[in-house]
């Protein structure tokens, strides 16, 4: 018995000490993962912290970068609005020294042709009076001729019947007439071929700039204002209109003159193709007597006022034209919303 006894103390004793060492052997794995579990802890903590300190440092170089980027910007701005309102004022400038220029020589034009329709209608008046004097000298059996040249040699010169000096006078002034419409006709359709052409042109290089093709380091305001640019160097054609308009009237005038002087009295309130009609109509019944020159005259008066209706519908045009100048200075319609 003694020795069971002994034996099953020692097993108990040996059970105990197992437990015991098992006992410290987890305590000292829970403290060493404990340890490591701090550590890493430690560790990751530290590690979040830098990459905080990294961000909050890429952060800041980044803030520090935009506000650099912010501050050329604005200054690129800044200057660019500064030239841009040099530019304006430079247009403004140029604008209101070619209006006043514009004034000037359109003053100095109503003077010349203010002298000019004076003398015209000294001119017309001295004709009409020699023609008077011409016909009361007929009507007396006095006929004037040119003295022959000294010595009686050589043949006298013609004496023209009245029709015949007021028809030279009417192919003269048909003639200038011709010539005037061919001016004018051409300087409108240079006019016009500017106009049109701006738009088309300006589409066209837009096209190309956003290709990058074109003025690559100019943005879109610089395109428009050097488009604005061109519409001030094409030609203004308002002095023109103006100093056409006053011809055209002066040239009515001359033509009741040329009735009036062919024996039909003209009444201001009735229209040059009635009294051209009124004076046919009066030759035509003197039947055997009637002059064939002053219908002849009276033909080609009637062409002198169809070639004036129509010179009166070029200069209907070329106000067109003149004014679609001006809208593309003053609001363009190549800037219409869509083209970028």
């Amino acid at each position: 018995m003694s020795v069971v006894v002994t034996v099953g103390a020692l097993a108990l004793l040996a059970l105990a000490g197992w437990l015991i060492l098992r006992h410290v052997q987890r305590r000292e794995r829970l403290i060493a993962e404990a340890a490591l579990a701090a550590q890493q802890a430690a560790e990751k903590a530290a590690a979040e912290k830098a990459a905080a300190e990294r961000a909050t440092l890429k952060q800041l170089a980044a803030e520090r970068l935009a506000a650099r980027r912010a501050m050329l910007e604005q200054a690129a701005l800044e200057r660019a609005a500064q030239d841009k309102a040099v530019v304006e004022q430079a247009i403004a400038e140029w604008a209101a020294a070619e209006q006043a220029e514009a004034e000037r020589v359109q003053l100095r034009q109503a003077a010349i042709e203010r002298r000019e329709a004076e003398e015209a209608e000294t001119r017309l008046r001295a004709v009409e009076e020699a023609i008077t004097e011409w016909v009361e000298a007929e009507r007396k059996g006095s006929r004037l001729a040119a003295p022959p040249p000294p010595g009686g040699k050589g043949p006298p010169r013609k004496v023209y019947t009245r029709a015949e000096v007021i028809h030279q006078q009417v192919r003269l002034q048909a003639e200038a007439v011709t010539k005037e419409i061919q001016e004018l006709e051409y300087i409108k359709n240079r006019i016009e071929a500017g106009v049109d052409l701006l738009p088309i042109e300006f589409k066209q290089t837009v096209d190309e700039w956003k290709e990058g093709r074109v003025l690559r380091h100019s943005s879109f305001d610089d395109l428009k204002l050097k488009f604005r640019y061109k519409a001030y160097s094409v030609e203004d054609g308002y002095e023109l209109l103006y100093l056409y308009s006053r011809w055209v009237a002066q040239q009515w005038q001359k033509l009741r003159v040329f009735v009036r002087l062919l024996g039909t009295e003209v009444d201001l309130s009735e229209s040059i193709q009635a009294a051209i009609e009124r004076a046919e109509r009066k030759e035509r019944e003197k039947y055997l007597e009637m002059d064939m020159d002053v219908l002849l005259t009276l033909r080609d008066i009637r062409d002198i006022v169809d070639k004036l209706i129509g010179m009166e519908t070029l200069l209907k045009e070329l106000e067109v034209v003149c004014q679609r100048r001006s809208d593309q200075i003053i609001a363009p319609k190549w800037e219409a919303k869509g083209l970028l």
